[in-house]
């Protein structure tokens, strides 16, 4: 078998595991506390969608205070059910069981759309590197808030693609300065795809804040030409085109709106809910060292894998590989941890922004170990051979 079939064999078996581990989650895991709140947005779009009033997928301010693509999207899917006028709180009540719920049906049709998504994210990281997206694929963190009706799983995906767009037009401008108008593509599709990003979840768009400090550290150490700060400059104002078309909210009042919105998430910090709950400032490391330690997953019979621990370790282990083989992954997980640690507001599913650098040094910390051993092997079958 060549090294190719041997690849796309793997490759296969990562996203069906994916998607399989998704599709199964989907079905049995309760319903969770926001995905109420945004299948209600998606029956309200899908209502107006139905009707032809396409102005409400502008004029809705239903959970304004994240942008609206994502729940546009779950609109889209409802689009295929059976029509509803509205979505009664007691038809989908928070934790319980989904099969239990009037709602259940739409829920699922919805939570399938996030499969999609997080099966495509874990296809993108294997196509770079197959461990990578083998612990993608399994983490419960990655697994729960990609099968359900929350707004993860679309920029988790866009987030990804934006990255490897950007290093694919980096590495080639890198080795040939005058290969820029060949490798533009992909610095525009890196462009849509933030724009996309942050249309998605806001909190997402911090791979755009890693790939300028990649670019300024490049610039920095003599790897790129100055004059490629006009390009990044177009890209930045690209993403932002982007941004504002892929988010209606923002159509009619573009400041005044995403000034509202960002305004709740500062406000919210503040709020008696996150001061109930209390979280210590390292709360996220929790989550991704031992999410079912510290969080009640309802029920724990959705996930058939869990070996967060086991991640956890190997990633902390792969660090110093990961940052000399993968320098800008490096920078995205340490960016994104230190975000996590600063900001107040601690919901497990905000990890997810870290998730793709994380499995990143998952990988490289299997490979140290594997390197590792192999040499100890070595040393041991060469001190005992004989002397002659």
């Amino acid at each position: 078998m060549s090294k190719r079939i041997r690849f796309f064999a793997v490759l296969l078996l990562v996203v069906l595991l994916a998607g399989g581990v998704r599709i199964y989650a989907a079905q049995r895991l309760n319903v969770d506390y926001d995905e109420p709140v945004y299948l209600s947005a998606a029956v309200e779009y899908a209502k107006a969608m139905r009707g032809g009033d396409l102005k409400m997928l502008a004029w809705s301010e239903h959970t304004y205070e994240h942008p609206a693509l994502q729940k546009i999207l779950y609109g889209v899917v409802l689009l295929t059910q059976t029509p509803l006028d509205r979505l009664p709180d007691n038809d989908l009540p928070r934790l319980a069981p989904i099969a239990s719920t009037e709602a259940g049906p739409w829920n699922i049709a919805a939570r399938h759309l996030a499969v999609g998504w997080g099966t495509l994210a874990v296809l993108a990281l294997a196509w770079v590197n197959p461990l990578a997206g083998l612990f993608l694929a399994i983490d419960t963190l990655s697994v729960k808030y990609t099968s359900e009706v929350y707004l993860e799983a679309l920029p988790l995906l866009t987030g990804l693609l934006c990255a490897l767009a950007y290093l694919r037009w980096f590495t080639a401008v890198r080795r040939d300065p005058g290969s820029t108008r060949r490798a533009l593509i992909w610095l525009v599709l890196s462009g849509i795809c933030l724009g996309m990003t942050a249309a998605g979840k806001y909190v997402h768009a911090l791979v755009g804040v890693v790939i300028l400090f990649h670019f300024l550290m490049a610039i920095l150490r003599n790897q790129l030409p100055r004059r490629m700060i006009a390009y990044i400059a177009g890209w930045g104002i690209l993403s932002l085109v982007m941004f504002y078309v892929f988010d209606p909210y923002l159509w009619p009042h573009p400041i005044a709106r995403l000034t509202k919105s960002l305004l709740f998430h500062q406000d919210f910090q503040d709020s008696r809910l996150v001061q109930m709950y209390h979280y210590p400032f390292w709360q996220p490391l929790r989550w991704l060292s031992a999410f079912s330690a510290y969080y009640q997953l309802g029920p724990r019979s959705a996930f058939l894998v869990d070996v967060d621990t086991f991640v956890f370790v190997a990633a902390i282990i792969g660090l110093p590989r990961l940052f000399k083989k993968e320098r800008f992954f490096f920078y995205w997980l340490l960016i994104g941890l230190i975000f996590l640690l600063v900001w107040a507001t601690k919901w497990p599913q905000y990890t997810l922004i870290v998730l793709v650098p994380f499995s990143m040094a998952a990988a490289q910390g299997v490979l140290t170990v594997w390197d590792l051993a192999r040499a100890a092997i070595a040393a041991r079958s060469t001190s005992r051979k004989p002397i002659t």
